[in-house]
């Protein structure tokens, strides 16, 4: 006979949380009982450890892979269910049978996030492809407006920058960064120079050729870091000066 479940030893005053049986120990025939017993005590997120744990006794055990056991598991787990809903509805143990369906029903579904071999009923995994089908879906329809809004603000043709003057550039927008207003504070502010360098990549290009990212990014730097060799505005390169109109 197939021992699936980790026991508790006879009169073991100190057994593991998850061993299953009595202070007798397990009676023979009694496993699947004692497991299922178990599992109302359990919350959620003791369900993998719970799980796990007998998994790992039954496979030590040289008995069968997981596949044999999670079979058994998942059989004896929707027959207790079935057990319960066949119970007499206006019965005073109604409302435990209830919460002992719900928690099986958690278990259960649980224990579908480790079918890697579709051992669970057509009916359940067709339910469960359609329930996936249904969120890809609506997945697929947000993202189909999110490219929607995006493309609003997409370019056809990116603004020139003659042949040469890419660091002129570079210095009008580093020359914006620093730019004061009358009452003292900065015209843009920004904790990241990534904003700056991607719109230059992004919406210019220099002699008619795409400005590479990492380029743009060379020539933004912190105070405290040694800007990359050639990546440095040269003094010829700075042709404009951008200051307010009562010093101009």
């Amino acid at each position: 006979m197939v021992k699936y479940f980790k026991s508790r030893k006879r009169f073991d005053f100190s057994p593991h949380p998850f061993d299953v049986g009595n202070i007798l120990g397990l009676k023979r025939g009694y496993g699947n009982n004692h497991f299922l017993l178990k599992i109302y005590g359990l919350d959620k997120t003791e369900f993998v450890d719970y799980y796990t744990y007998h998994l790992n006794h039954f496979l030590s055990t040289g008995q069968g892979s997981e596949k044999d056991f999670l079979s058994h598991v998942w059989y004896i787990v929707q027959k207790r269910i079935e057990h319960f809903e066949r119970k007499d509805p206006f019965s005073s143990e109604h409302p435990r049978h209830l919460l002992n369906i719900e928690k099986l029903t958690e278990f259960q579904q649980y224990l579908g996030t480790r079918d890697k071999w579709n051992i669970r009923p057509n009916d359940v995994l067709l339910k469960e492809k359609d329930g996936k089908i249904a969120e890809l879906q609506a997945r697929i329809l947000d993202l189909e407006e999110q490219l929607k809004a995006h493309t609003k603000y997409g370019i056809s043709q990116k603004v020139y920058v003659e042949d040469g003057y890419l660091p002129t550039l570079i210095d009008l927008i580093q020359q914006l960064r620093e730019a004061e207003l009358p009452s003292g504070r900065n015209l843009l502010k920004s904790d990241h120079h990534s904003p700056y360098y991607k719109l230059i990549a992004k919406y210019f290009n220099h002699g008619g050729k795409e400005i590479p990212l990492d380029t743009a990014r060379n020539y933004f730097v912190g105070k405290d870091e040694t800007p990359i060799k050639g990546s440095q505005v040269p003094d010829g390169r700075k042709l404009f000066r951008i200051v307010p109109v009562d010093q101009a």
